[in-house]
């Protein structure tokens, strides 16, 4: 009989597999240009030394990839900025703060000092309420139990900030590919421990779910909707809702947002495209979770419709590989006024 894997040892294998990549790359770049550096310096009878320029011009292309490797791997995936942005919401007249983050993909690359990271900087910007926009593990080899790092949240609920979350992919045990249409490719439904343990840690947690709240004496509606590629996501709470009432809906998947705009909603809040975790000047995200959601979609605002808006930050999180690039982890302050 083969050995059974211990708790890690496949997530660790997963990291190791990544990082091999990441290595042959470094290598592959780092030593030719080394070496072509190395001859046209030294080995006075050598190619590279009877054509000094184009050895060094080569060398430079080559070192310009071992520094993008370096840093989209072990750089910017640590950084975390913030980014602002202002959206007009009819019904709001006194303006509200608010933070949107999501995909922590708590597990494989981030523990709890990135979430301990996350929750510094929400609690520095002084919100009036936070939006968690799914993925909060990682959960592609369940072998851990991921929640583990989620404690530091508890402060937003300690600070007397509302926090809203729902649920991503990734709880389903869900990773994109195969996974979507057949249950052999998925990993453990931990969206129940994973909505527990948020509650328990003062998240107010929605599995759609229509909710009434009051922000600087404003009436809001806030729908959060379940996960669009588990077959969970459901509008039957739109029935009773208030029609008057300003609308803001916190989904996952971006993908959904043309059948939430059908709805009585105003703004969508959503996240998993990690805004493509590598993006390219001119060209966008490389990083494509699938056909339906345009490139455009993957970061920043866009109108749905003449009547509802779509946000969707960067993420903070990693999944996959450990890579971002001009795309670093971010946490989104929008002003609704």
């Amino acid at each position: 009989m083969g050995s059974i894997p211990t708790p890690g040892t496949q997530k660790e294998g997963m990291k190791l597999f990544f990082d091999l990549i990441i290595s042959t790359g470094i290598v592959a770049t780092l030593l030719p240009a080394s070496i072509l550096i190395y001859s046209s310096i030294v080995r006075t009878k050598s190619w590279e030394h009877a054509h000094p320029g184009l050895s060094r011009s080569i060398a430079g292309i080559l070192l310009v990839g071992t520094c993008i490797l370096l840093y989209g791997s072990f750089v910017e995936p640590k950084l975390l900025i913030t980014t602002t942005q202002t959206i007009d919401v009819d019904g709001i007249e006194d303006p509200i703060r608010a933070v949107l983050v999501a995909d922590f993909q708590a597990g494989t690359y981030n523990g709890t000092a990135h979430i301990t990271r996350v929750v510094d900087r929400i609690l520095s910007l002084s919100p009036d309420l936070v939006f968690i926009a799914g993925d909060q593990v990682d959960n592609v080899t369940a072998d851990e139990d991921e929640t583990i790092y989620l404690e530091p949240l508890r402060r937003l609920a300690e600070a007397g900030i509302p926090t809203y979350a729902v649920n991503g992919n990734h709880e389903y045990g869900i990773g994109g590919g195969k996974g979507l249409t057949d249950q052999r490719y998925r990993v453990a439904d931990v969206s129940t421990r994973v909505a527990d343990v948020m509650t328990e840690l003062g998240i107010i947690y929605l599995k759609n779910d229509i909710v009434a709240t009051t922000i600087r004496g404003q009436e809001l509606a806030l729908f959060g909707g379940d996960s669009y590629w588990a077959g969970k996501l459901s509008f039957d709470a739109f029935l009773t809702k208030d029609s008057d009432v300003p609308t803001i809906a916190i989904i996952h998947n971006p993908a959904a947002a043309w059948l939430i705009g059908k709805e009585d909603v105003d703004l969508i809040l959503a996240g998993h495209t990690h805004g493509g975790q590598i993006r390219f000047p001119f060209i966008g995200p490389l990083g494509r979770v699938d056909d339906i959601v345009p490139a455009t979609w993957y970061q920043g605002l866009h109108a749905v419709d003449a009547d509802t808006q779509l946000f969707v930050p960067s993420g903070t999180g990693e999944t996959g590989t450990r890579a971002r690039l001009f795309n670093p982890p971010e946490v989104a302050l929008i002003t609704l006024q």
